[in-house]
C-alpha cells in the first residue's frame, strides 16, 4: 500500500513539473496565450446563441428548463476546459508521433509511458476559464429554483470527473487506432463528430439513440449525468452505470496502448 501512495505522489509531483515546464513555454507567446482565451469564449458565445433561438420556440426540452440548459451548458465548457487543460494537446499528437516513429522519445523515459504520452503538454491558458466557469456555475447554482443541496453538490463533483475520463479515455482509444491502420489523421473528426452528441441535453434524444448514448456510445454520460446529478440528486443507476463505463474505457485504454505498441513500428526499427 505505501508504494502504491509513494508511486501516486511521484506521479503527481511529475505532473506538476510537466505544467509549470508548459506554463514557461505558454508565457513566452503571451499573443497565442490570448488568443487561446478568446477562441474559448467565442466558442461558449455560439453555444449559448444556439441554445437562445431553441429557446425563443419553447419553453422547455422535457424536464430541463431554460435555467437548467444554461447550467448544463456551463458544465459542459467545464469539462471541455479541463479536457484542454489535461488531454487536448497530447492526445491530437499521438497520430503524429506514430506516423513520424517520434513516439520513441516517450518510450525511452523512465516513466510508464502512457501517462507520459497522455499529460506531457498542459494548456496552461485554460485555468482562467477554468476559474471564471466555475465561480459562473456556483453563482448559477444559487440562483437556481431548484433544491441544489450541498450533497448533490458532492455528487456532481464525482460524476462530474468520471465523466472527463470517459471523454479522454474514448479519445485515447480513437488516438491508439493509429498503430493499426499506420496513419489515422481522421481520428480527430471522428472524435469532435461523437463528442457533439454529448453537448446536447440527453432529454432531445428518444427511441434507439437515446439508448445508445447511454450505453455503447455513452455520450451521455460525460455532461448529461453529472449536470442531472446536480439538479435532482444522485440516481443509483446512473452513477452506477457511470462508473462500470468508466472502468471498462479505462481498461480499454490500457489494452489497446500495449497492443498497440506491439504494432508500433519505431524510427529505430
Amino acid at each position: 500500500m505505501k508504494d502504491l501512495v509513494d508511486n501516486i505522489n511521484r506521479y503527481i509531483k511529475i505532473w506538476f513539473a510537466l505544467f509549470s515546464n508548459s506554463l514557461t513555454r505558454d508565457m513566452e507567446f503571451k499573443s497565442n496565450f490570448i488568443g487561446g482565451i478568446i477562441v474559448d469564449f467565442v466558442y461558449y458565445g455560439m453555444h449559448l446563441f444556439f441554445f437562445s433561438i431553441i429557446f425563443s420556440y419553447v419553453d422547455s426540452l422535457l424536464e430541463f428548463t431554460k435555467d437548467d440548459v444554461i447550467i448544463f451548458l456551463v458544465i459542459t465548457f467545464l469539462t471541455d476546459t479541463f479536457y484542454m487543460l489535461f488531454f487536448s494537446g497530447n492526445l491530437m499528437k499521438i497520430n503524429q508521433l506514430i506516423v513520424k516513429g517520434d513516439l520513441d522519445f516517450f518510450l525511452l523515459r523512465p516513466i510508464n509511458s502512457q501517462f507520459l504520452i497522455s499529460f506531457r503538454y498542459v494548456k496552461s491558458y485554460t485555468l482562467l476559464s477554468v476559474v471564471i466557469l466555475g465561480f459562473l456555475l456556483i453563482k448559477l447554482i444559487f440562483e437556481s429554483t431548484r433544491d441544489i443541496t450541498f450533497y448533490n453538490f458532492i455528487f456532481f463533483n464525482f460524476s462530474f470527473s468520471m465523466g472527463l475520463i470517459i471523454w479522454a479515455s474514448i479519445d485515447f482509444c480513437i488516438s491508439c487506432l493509429s498503430f493499426w491502420f499506420k496513419n489515422f489523421s481522421t481520428g480527430g473528426w471522428l472524435s469532435h463528430q461523437l463528442l457533439k452528441f454529448s453537448q446536447r441535453p440527453d432529454t432531445i434524444y428518444t427511441g434507439w439513440l437515446r439508448k445508445s448514448l447511454f450505453t455503447f456510445l455513452p455520450m451521455a454520460f460525460i455532461t448529461s449525468v453529472p449536470t442531472r446529478t446536480l439538479l435532482y440528486g444522485p440516481s443509483k443507476n446512473y452513477l452506477l452505470g457511470q462508473i462500470l463505463i468508466t472502468l471498462f474505457f479505462l481498461f480499454l485504454t490500457r489494452l489497446m496502448w500495449k497492443k498497440g505498441l506491439e504494432k508500433y513500428e519505431s524510427a529505430s526499427s
